[in-house]
């Protein structure tokens, strides 16, 4: 028979252990209720799971507490189950007015100093977990499974009411405890979630945004024809447990189908109306718009069609259908969106968050245009970030995004190149760097622009991701090259200017 710790690693990846870490079998399950006696009986081996309401009636004091343990102790129990309840504070920390939640604090305290082991469960429905203990400890592989579909259900429901990639992961996520990932075809993170109720999930979607191959415990491809259209990964260090590994397993179709789904749903709809398709969320709107390819470039091959195919499915799970409409096709030169934003006050009221997703996506110059409240000036909108990302294009160093308000800004450092011996002068203030080895010269370059574009050493640092003592080591490095005192203004100016001129 599995002891308490291995029912919580296959069964309640949610549950977290408290009390003493050993554990003897477990024979048989009672529940305890909110009377005396608490137990119809107790035999030696059982699992008594203690609901925090009827805790707070059998042991309303510090010393029924006590007298609470001992007893269990001396039952030889296997454990405990100590459930959390449904009242006012429970989720958030708070145990003020909640006398279960109390009592249950109090419990906890309790067993530090006792040799029972416990695990304490999130809030759920007791006879329910009653039924999946005693399901686990006669069938367990049914029981899994059974979890595993109640999983699939739920799923189910939330696909048929519209709740798209985000609201699934977060389900599946919640479900298992942990931080989970679902990636599109290239590896991309296309919904990431961290459930509020484990402590390591955090940490764990940190390490996945550093380092996201690295960061898995496990990655299940979701199936496609004609290979996989995408995974699904959970993440942090903790390691995967039999509930996790069945139910991946058992839900992977079922997301599969979803991104599909949702493809189809997307691409009629935006077929149906190509020509004047905005997000139901609007107005306001902006387009951002990408190059999607180059003409007379040797991209009009079947693979090279079918892999735009894929790079325009995953952008539409940026964003929900009802707030982002993909124009064109896998044929048209650009990548066209058009976003519905938040109202002024509102989280991303210019698109920019969801446009520097796009362009690390898809590694390249993103240009958003101004928002637009109405159909009529959509083309106009098109036309306004069509200019802006051919002059950011033009640039050395060209920005992530480019913002159709600061077009001017574009134009006037682009007409730099048609300065008279522009390039020259530039090349001559910038000499003392452009000498020696050619990974030392851009390293100087990078981190010159770097601390010119984002004013300070810890700015640059974070563009460049490196330590801050790092970048200020590289300023000093430089300073002493070259003479110059990168604080002073009139320096800065013309090192800017030449920076926008010389290719190095």
């Amino acid at each position: 028979m599995p002891d308490l710790a291995e029912l919580g690693e296959a069964l309640l990846p949610v549950a977290r252990r408290v009390g003493a870490s050993g554990a003897g079998p477990i024979s048989w399950v009672r529940v305890m209720k909110a009377r005396v006696p608490a137990f119809d009986a107790l035999d030696p081996g059982d699992l008594a799971i203690v609901p925090a309401a009827a805790l707070a009636v059998v042991a309303p004091g510090r010393d029924e507490l006590r007298a609470f343990v001992d007893a269990c102790v001396a039952a030889r129990l296997s454990g405990l189950l100590l459930v959390e309840g449904e009242g006012p504070g429970d989720g958030d920390g708070s145990v003020e007015a909640n006398p279960a939640a109390e009592r249950l604090e109090a419990l906890v305290a309790a067993l530090a100093s006792s040799t029972l082991p416990a695990l304490r469960v999130p809030r759920a429905d007791v006879a329910a977990l009653e039924r999946s203990v005693i399901g686990f400890l006669v069938t367990r592989g049914a029981e899994l499974d059974r979890q595993a579909a109640l999983l699939e259900a739920r799923l189910e429901r939330l696909a048929l009411g519209g709740g798209g990639a985000a609201a699934l992961v977060a389900a599946i996520s919640t479900f298992l405890g942990r931080a989970v990932a679902l990636e599109g075809r290239r590896g991309d993170a296309l919904a990431v979630h961290a459930p509020a109720d484990a402590p390591d999930a955090g940490p764990a979607v940190a390490r996945y945004h550093a380092r996201p191959r690295q960061a898995v415990a496990l990655r299940v491809p979701l199936p496609a024809a004609g290979g996989t259209a995408g995974s699904l990964a959970l993440l942090g260090e903790r390691p995967v447990g039999e509930l996790e590994r069945v139910s991946v397993a058992r839900i992977a179709g079922l997301l599969a189908l979803e991104l599909s789904r949702d493809e189809a749903v997307r691409q009629a709809r935006d077929q149906a109306r190509r020509t004047e398709a905005l997000p139901a969320a609007g107005p306001p709107w902006v387009v951002l718009l990408a190059r999607q390819r180059t003409p007379g470039a040797q991209d009009d091959t079947i693979d090279a069609r079918d892999r735009r195919d894929a790079v325009r499915r995953e952008i539409r799970l940026l964003s929900p259908a009802r707030r982002l409409a993909l124009r064109g096709d896998a044929d048209s030169l650009e990548i066209r969106v058009v976003l519905a934003v938040d109202a002024v006050g509102g989280a991303d009221p210019e698109g920019f968050a969801v446009a520097t997703r796009m362009a690390s996506f898809l590694d390249r110059t993103i240009a958003v245009s101004r928002p637009f409240t109405s159909a009529l000036d959509r083309p106009a909108a098109e036309a306004e970030a069509r200019a802006t990302l051919e002059s950011a294009d033009g640039f050395v160093d060209p920005p992530l995004v480019a913002r159709a308000a600061r077009l001017p800004v574009y134009r006037l450092l682009g007409a730099l190149h048609n300065l008279p011996d522009g390039e020259r002068l530039s090349r001559s203030l910038l000499e003392p760097l452009l000498a020696g080895r050619a990974d030392v010269r851009r390293e100087h370059l990078a981190t010159l622009r770097a601390l010119l574009d984002h004013g300070g050493v810890n700015e640059a640092a974070a563009a460049l991701e490196v330590h801050r003592n790092t970048v200020a080591y590289r300023v000093r490095r430089i300073e002493e090259l070259t003479g110059w005192r990168l604080s002073d203004p009139e320096i800065r100016l013309p090192l800017a200017i030449a920076l926008q001129l010389v290719q190095d």
